[in-house]
């Protein structure tokens, strides 16, 4: 049974009551010469039309020609294209192919030119409609079936979507594909049952969902699933007057009560009541007569003793009417040229002549059917020999095949080309992959840097501010004194001049000596400045460390060193360490009674060891970080004495070891290349 479903065409609806049928319809006819302008006309011909289509095919063709005419003289393009519409659907509905597909073909160019989406997919879908239901080209009504579904899902419109659906399961239903039409009826199904308050065309489609769910289930004889979509159906059907669903319904109710021959030969015989008066000559009107003949027939095999109550009760009435039946059947699909049905027919007209002893008539249905089975399989034999055998029909499958070459030969080149274009969208592709990732790890590169260079600065920030800080003291007591000599030279005694004056050259000569390693320090940040590595005798170092402290006389200071011991280093900056380091521990013993410091040379693993060990307090922890880590607070001189030593040894490779004891003393081990 051939059914699709038609969308209605959309623009907006004037205010109504919840009027259905033949009474709604004349209320609005009634209303068109009250119509307070042309806007609001060429709506009501749009509900008129609409309604219609459930009553009236021709009354709906009419109501549409005239929404037509009034549309073009008001220049309203959108109504235009719904009026073409529906005159489409009309001549869809008398089966009147080449009009329907003009109207339709006209609504769709201007709904493209203006990008109206709805009505592009309503319209498109009612092409499908046509195409399924006239002309039986199930895969041109399923392109556009599925063209429709773009055009709806671009909209999010629920009741489109579920109609185009449903329209789709119809197909692959016919085709008996039952997984695939199960899939989309229940997609459309589901849409329709999620909708909330719907309108009477949102019922209508429900209604004809389940319609579709219950032809569905009865192809594929589940009979129970088939029965309870059925009366779903029916129920909706009846509550909004759809006269066609009815009709469908029926006879889907019919083939589903299989034994139960009082209800089946009901409902056909309500189906073609409800035919009649809309569409005798439709396809599932003509396959309900023959199911209504078919009824008679089975009750007569089964009620084989007479005492079923179905009406007539004998057996020749109820033969006559199967045979009445399928003959209106034959005589119908003859007429619409539908030869298999037609063939169909004869066969079940031939068993029911053949009971009834009229074995001439069941002889000649019989060879009818044969015949024109003969005839579709003998013509296509013949069809294809001739053509084999014909030399025009063989010359012209030469040029076919000719064709064909060049189409290959041209599809060939077209898919050379592509893989060019691929590959070289692979190429750019790769470059430009390649260029992003060297371009992240040049970024990494750089934000390291970055961090490390804010971390440098801040090491020097604070080293500079603890650097000015003990540059300060010396220099303002220098100024101070020459101040206070300046202005009052009489306040000071010589002794306490000459006091002052040794203070402040003590003062000035460290502050030289401090200058002077921060100069030294500061050459070795540099990172075009190398340290000088040559071979220095090691009594040499230790020669420079006695003459530099010959003044210190409150520590006892030792020196030991195997001889002709040397180091391959820079001699300045060892010079300054080894200095540095000796002014500490000097430092630390200010008040340390027998205060000693030791400087030892010797050779271990490979290199030349020079160790300074004094009887001092010890170093804190916080003076030993300065010495191994290059974020570590600086406080004091000490601290920076110990940045100095560590950043200078790092210059000439030089590792630095130091190993102290509170109340016991320190040493510090140096590790030169010999």
């Amino acid at each position: 049974m051939n059914r699709a479903l038609f969308i209605f065409l959309l623009f907006s609806l004037p205010a109504h009551a919840q009027k259905q049928g033949r009474a709604f319809i004349d209320s609005l006819v009634a209303e068109l010469p009250r119509a307070a302008n042309d806007t609001v006309k060429g709506r009501l011909y749009r509900v008129i039309a609409d309604e219609s289509f459930f009553i009236n095919v021709d009354q709906a063709l009419q109501y549409s020609r005239l929404g037509l005419r009034h549309t073009t003289r008001m220049n309203w393009p959108r109504g235009i294209g719904v009026f073409n519409s529906y005159v489409g659907r009309a001549y869809s509905d008398k089966g009147n192919y080449d009009s329907c597909r003009y109207y339709l073909l006209k609504a769709i160019e201007i709904y493209k030119r203006l990008d109206d989406k709805w009505n592009l997919s309503s319209t498109t879908n009612n092409l499908g409609v046509a195409e399924q239901n006239i002309r039986s080209n199930y895969p041109a009504a399923t392109r556009y079936y599925f063209e429709g579904l773009a055009y709806a899902e671009a909209t999010d419109d629920h009741y489109l979507i579920s109609i185009c659906l449903d329209n789709i399961s119809e197909v692959y239903r016919i085709q008996k594909n039952f997984p695939e039409a199960l899939q989309f009826g229940q997609q459309a199904l589901a849409l329709r049952q999620r909708q909330r308050n719907p309108d009477i065309n949102a019922r209508r489609e429900l209604a004809a969902s389940l319609t579709s769910m219950a032809a569905l289930y009865t192809q594929m004889e589940n009979w129970p699933q088939a029965r309870q979509y059925g009366f779903r159906a029916l129920a909706m059907h009846q509550q909004v007057d759809n006269k066609d669903g009815l009709a469908k319904t029926y006879g889907n109710l019919s083939v589903a009560m299989q034994g139960d021959y009082a209800r089946k030969i009901e409902y056909a015989l309500k189906a073609k009541h409800v035919w009649d008066d809309m569409n005798p000559r439709h396809l599932d009107a003509v396959n309900n007569l023959a199911n209504l003949g078919v009824a008679y027939l089975d009750l007569v095999r089964s009620d084989t003793l007479g005492k079923s109550p179905v009406q007539p009760t004998s057996r020749g009435a109820r033969l006559r009417l199967a045979e009445q039946y399928l003959t209106d059947a034959i005589r119908l699909s003859a007429d619409k040229g539908e030869i298999g049905d037609q063939a169909h027919f004869r066969g079940n007209l031939a068993e029911l002549q053949a009971m009834t002893g009229n074995y001439k008539g069941a002889y000649e249905n019989f060879r009818a059917y044969q015949t024109v089975q003969d005839s579709l399989y003998s013509q296509e034999a013949k069809n294809t020999i001739a053509g084999l055998e014909g030399k025009r029909e063989i010359e012209l499958r030469d040029k076919q095949l000719q064709i064909n070459q060049l189409t290959i030969d041209g599809q060939k080149r077209q898919q050379l080309a592509l893989l060019v274009c691929v590959g070289l969208l692979l190429v750019i592709g790769g470059l430009l992959y390649w260029q992003s990732r060297t371009r992240k790890r040049t970024n990494i590169t750089l934000l390291h840097l970055n961090q490390e260079l804010d971390e440098a600065n801040q090491v020097k920030a604070r080293f500079f501010a603890i650097l000015s800080h003990d540059l300060r003291s010396p220099i303002a007591n220098l100024i101070n004194f020459l101040h206070l000599q300046r202005t009052s030279p009489d306040l000071l005694t010589p002794e306490l001049a000459t006091r002052h004056e040794q203070k402040i050259t003590e003062a000035a000569e460290g502050l030289l000596d401090t200058m002077e390693s921060m100069l030294l320090w500061s050459k070795s940040q540099m990172q075009q400045f190398k340290p000088t590595v040559r071979i220095v005798p090691v009594q040499t170092l230790f020669d420079y460390l006695q003459r530099f402290f010959a003044g210190v006389t409150q520590v006892q200071l030792s020196f030991e060193t195997p001889a002709g011991l040397q180091v391959a280093t820079d001699e300045d900056y060892l010079h300054t360490i080894m200095q540095n380091l000796t002014s500490n521990a000097i430092k630390a013993l200010q008040n340390q009674p027998d205060a000693r410091i030791q400087w030892q040379a010797q050779l271990e693993k490979g290199y030349v060891v020079l160790t300074i060990r004094d009887n001092g307090p010890g170093l804190s922890e916080s003076q030993l970080q300065t010495l191994y880590t290059s974020d570590a607070a600086i406080s004091g001189k000490t601290g920076l004495g110990l940045h100095l030593i560590r950043d200078l040894a790092r210059s000439i490779n030089c590792q630095i070891s130091v190993q102290s004891e509170q109340g016991v003393g320190t040493e510090f081990r140096l590790n030169v290349n010999p």
